[in-house]
């Protein structure tokens, strides 16, 4: 039944799902923009920020708002290693990279099934207290996912737009060649970017789990809702991406709370294959040329 404190506590819901999806499809959009790498192992590294902060908080006992990102931290540190090994061989590469991180999408998540087994695990809240105001119900773990979620983003904008680092990556991501000739460094601004890039997506893996379940197939999930908004905002726009994240973390909360899980996502991958139909470079990307 549609009444006010049922919309009010979608729009809550909205909130904490759109800050998620911003996070693991900004690092998404941010390779593909700059390096033109279709990053299909985005969602195992969002499953490796699950298990660092299911280990780091959750067996260790370190206080949330360290554990967080120090998890995150982690992840894509160590991802540093791929990004030279693997990675590097794929930028600029669009169609080889899609099938050679497919296959390392694989390794990741067959991995930690031999490390962790298949089982499924919960993350601790990091706040067990409810807030009820007006017959809105809001768990407190979900306001402080929203809230580091949020500042993340915050800090991610000032950074590329009041930085020398962060101006240079827009530029590398608008035209690379150009950049190189005004002298920036390109190798260094995609290490960047890619340690930016895996940081949000083991950040907002980690808040996934905590949210519903960890288990080394819980990547799936990341990726597909990453693909969904970049296809909703345009490959490769940043801004895109916050606007795709809106309507798709808005539009899951509604439909869910009155329709059910499938009529979302049959309604959420239909507006897609639309999209793609009549606007293939979605609501803020340019076509190319």
């Amino acid at each position: 039944m549609f009444s006010q404190t049922v919309l009010a506590q979608v729009i809550v819901n909205g909130i904490g799902l759109s800050s998620i999806y911003i996070l693991v499809a900004l690092g998404f959009t941010l390779l593909f923009g700059i390096m033109r790498v279709v990053n299909f192992a985005h969602g195992a590294f969002a499953m490796l920020g699950g298990y660092a902060l299911y280990f780091v908080y959750g067996v260790w006992g370190v206080p949330y708002i360290i554990a967080a990102p120090a998890a995150a931290l982690a992840v894509a540190t160590s991802a540093l290693v791929l990004e030279r090994l693997v990675y590097r061989h794929f930028y600029q590469k669009m169609f080889q990279s899609m099938i050679g991180l497919l296959g390392l999408d694989m390794v990741l998540m067959f991995t930690a099934v031999l490390l962790w087994n298949a089982h499924e695990r919960s993350v601790p809240p990091a706040i067990s207290d409810i807030l009820q105001i007006g017959g809105v119900i809001i768990p407190a773990d979900k306001l402080l996912i929203a809230a580091v979620a949020m500042a993340t983003l915050l800090a991610f904008y000032l950074f590329t737009h009041y930085t020398r680092y962060g101006l240079a990556m827009r530029a590398a991501a608008q035209d690379v060649e150009i950049a190189k000739a005004q002298g920036v460094n390109t190798a260094t601004i995609y290490r960047l970017a890619f340690f930016i890039a895996i940081f949000m997506a083991a950040l907002a893996g980690g808040f996934y789990a905590q949210t519903y379940a960890l288990s080394p197939l819980m990547g799936e999930r990341p990726l597909m809702m990453a693909f969904i908004v970049v296809i909703l905002g345009g490959m490769g726009s940043i801004p895109g991406v916050a606007l795709g994240g809106l309507l798709l973390g808005f539009s899951e909360s509604f439909l869910s709370t009155f329709y059910g899980g499938s009529t979302s996502v049959f309604v959420s991958f239909g507006v897609v294959i639309l999209l793609l139909i009549f606007r293939p470079w979605g609501l803020l990307g340019t076509p190319e040329e």
